[in-house]
């Protein structure tokens, strides 16, 4: 289906946090209000704390975004060259890659900039910058070019590989 995005130019109020379990590791999400500040991955902690209903539509949409349909508010954030960036980002389809210097010619940029504007995704876990590869190898993720970060970056692209092909 479709992932809806509300982009909000300030969030007021108390900032707190909300747990999606997905895959093994967890997508942390922090919200001011009912907007999102920031989405990133992280390796679970043992919190088995319980799912909101908006945790549980996020994870349905993770898991299977071409039978489900999310709609978030996120902060605008970045340069008008990392949102712009983030857009082309969000137009890579399931299950699907591209290498980090197609994207920027694609872009009429560089690839050293479209790899910062990758590691700089505040919603890593909504924009999916995973799906930027080097033309040689994985690349990085999440400013990390080693470690769990990778390896969560190949299961990633795996799990979307395999959707994919069975939607498909």
């Amino acid at each position: 289906m479709t992932l809806r995005i509300d982009w909000q130019n300030e969030a007021v109020g108390e900032q707190t946090r909300m747990r999606v379990a997905i895959l093994d590791v967890e997508l942390i999400v922090s919200l001011i209000g009912d907007i999102i500040v920031e989405a990133s991955w992280e390796i679970p902690s043992g919190n088995n704390a319980p799912q909101t209903e908006f945790a549980k539509s996020m994870e349905a949409y993770l898991l299977n975004p071409d039978r489900h349909h999310l709609n978030v508010r996120l902060l605008r954030q970045g340069s008008a060259y990392r949102q712009k960036i983030w857009r082309a980002l969000l137009a890579i389809p399931l299950g699907e890659v591209i290498s980090y210097s197609a994207l920027a010619e694609k872009m009429g940029s560089g690839p050293r900039a479209v790899a910062q504007a990758c590691k700089n995704n505040p919603y890593a876990g909504i924009i999916p910058c995973h799906r930027v590869v080097a033309k040689s190898g994985i690349g990085g993720f999440m400013g990390q070019s080693r470690g769990d970060m990778i390896l969560l970056k190949r299961r990633l692209l795996e799990y979307e590989r395999r959707a994919a092909e069975s939607a498909g």
